[in-house]
């Protein structure tokens, strides 16, 4: 078996991997990202290309341009299940062709130094003394196994997990997931038989019985190109997510030429808090291998991109130091939960009380505005769920009768607010994860009690 020495190993070449090379380019260190896709399909993932302008300008990142970028979106319009009721969030973003923009992030690493191998996959870690110390890759290309020994590893291979997985599972970093924590998303994109009305914005479709647990939707790429799916909540015993596609697509996109599709697909997408660590012994975990898709819309862009990036600040402290212990690469969870993980905590407990209310009350939600879009957004933003909302809520309920629907709001402000508390006096250290972690579990147990 050849053996190859590096400094770092980077698996996957998706948003979070390719994020993660691009800012660690350039910077003295030898580093080998692999993919198992060949290079013209590395990036493609099916999900809805949907991001949000800010984490660009948050991270330094470049804007996508040309074939890149398919469409600026001015917002998003959300639909009641009855459809009687919309509502309208602005917000600037891009639906973008994803592996063209991932690509360019690689091939913009690729000048500056970073080697890149497309179908090349991780067999299994190199796990000594504790620590991770590289692993042993297949190259498809050549037909030949490889021994990459390296100083630290970024795991960032998507929600297969496929590198953890392998580790000893007595780590924190190889925490699995609940089925229920999940949403099965399927997609297709293709050709619409007429122009699209309003293509700047992006349409979420709420309904129990089409998508339970999750939503439809129907966001354009173009004046004439969409990219159409759904999400069900995983986990618990609903019939496959194909049959809930068929049966319901001409109800959202009766438009879309369906003998004129592009590509389609399925993937499973993590809807919950993030990790309980994202780095380890000589590892950082990233994107949704670390559990860091919004766990309301399931969206994973954007916070892939924040992972990525932490990571790489991360990492460039420890080669300073020559340190790849747990407790050196501890900043990456400190950046990443300050950036989006305690407001992504705080959207698991959202998404909780969204899967059980009823379409009937959805329905009076949205119709009888109990929460508005300036409420909405400011929860999506910031995670924060505002008892001053709720207090505003109770008055139209206590008018209209909604008792049972006025306790479970009051209930999710309540333990929001104390989950993204705690998210916030995260260890310092990984001493007293343990201890924290079961602060989390505790009051997430509570909380599904609490809005049974």
């Amino acid at each position: 078996m050849k053996e190859l020495n590096y400094d770092i190993l980077i698996i996957g070449g998706g948003f979070g991997g390719a994020t993660t090379a691009w800012h660690l380019a350039n910077k003295g260190l030898k580093i080998l990202l692999i993919d198992s896709k060949p290079w013209n399909r590395i990036g493609d993932k099916p999900c809805g290309d949907a991001v949000s302008k800010e984490h660009f300008d948050n991270l330094g990142m470049p804007y996508p341009e040309g074939e890149q970028l398919e469409q600026k979106i001015e917002g998003i319009k959300i639909y009641s299940p009855d459809n009687e009721t919309s509502w309208k969030v602005e917000g600037e973003g891009f639906e973008i062709n994803a592996p063209a923009y991932t690509q360019r992030l690689l091939k913009e690493a690729q000048n500056r130094g970073v080697e890149v191998l497309d179908l090349t996959t991780a067999m299994k870690p190199i796990f000594e003394d504790g620590y991770v110390k590289g692993a042993v890759l297949f190259d498809r290309r050549s037909n030949q196994q490889l021994e990459v020994r390296t100083k630290l590893v970024i795991e960032a291979t998507g929600y297969s997990m496929s590198f953890r997985s392998k580790l000893p599972k007595e780590l924190p970093i190889t925490e699995e997931l609940d089925e229920k924590d999940s949403d099965i998303a399927y997609r297709e994109v293709g050709f619409t038989k007429d122009d699209i009305e309003d293509a700047g914005y992006l349409k979420i479709f709420i309904n129990q019985k089409a998508s339970p647990g999750g939503y439809w939707w129907y966001f354009p790429k173009g004046k004439n190109k969409v990219n159409v799916g759904l999400g069900i909540q995983g986990g618990m015993g609903y019939p496959s997510i194909y049959t809930f596609y068929q049966k319901f697509l001409n109800d959202y996109a009766p438009d879309l030429e369906k003998e004129k599709l592009i590509v389609k697909g399925g993937a499973l997408v993590p809807t919950r808090r993030p990790l309980p660590t994202l780095a380890w012994n000589g590892i950082i975990v990233v994107g949704d291998s670390a559990y860091t898709a919004n766990p309301v819309h399931g969206g994973g862009k954007g916070s892939a991109m924040i992972s990525g990036f932490c990571a790489a600040k991360s990492a460039l402290n420890a080669f300073e130091t020559g340190d790849f212990s747990a407790n050196s690469l501890w900043g990456t969870n400190l950046c990443y939960i300050e950036r989006y993980g305690a407001k992504q905590a705080s959207l698991e407990l959202f998404r909780r009380f969204l899967q059980k209310l009823s379409d009937d009350e959805i329905n009076y939600g949205m119709k009888r505005r109990v929460i508005r879009e300036e409420d909405l957004l400011e929860t999506s933003l910031k995670g924060d769920f505002q008892l001053s909302v709720v207090n505003k809520a109770m008055r139209v309920i206590s008018a209209l009768g909604k008792p049972s629907l006025l306790f479970k709001l009051k209930t999710v402000a309540e333990y929001m607010k104390k989950i993204k508390e705690i998210y916030n006096e995260y260890p310092s250290s990984p001493e007293d994860l343990n201890k924290w972690k079961a602060r989390v579990n505790d009051t997430l147990l509570n909380f599904d009690q609490a809005i049974k």
